[in-house]
């Protein structure tokens, strides 16, 4: 028979694993919006059509030179 303390040391880490995945997968999207601005830079450095979704896009408050 499996020790009290194996079980309950299982049920701990898989616990603590679900709450890992949980917060990667469910965080705020900000990482989506970065994603977007470097498309959006790659396309107009390649003079490349820009797509409606990425004309709109303002990345004024993610530029690292307005931060200093």
């Amino acid at each position: 028979m499996i020790s009290s303390i194996y079980l309950y040391s299982f049920i701990l880490i898989c616990a603590i694993c679900s709450i890992y995945y949980l917060f990667l997968n469910f965080r705020s999207d900000k990482h989506e919006i970065n994603n977007k601005v470097l498309l959006k830079n790659l396309l107009e450095s390649l003079d490349m059509e820009l797509p409606d979704e990425l004309k709109t896009l303002d990345n004024s408050s993610t530029d690292p030179q307005k931060l200093s």
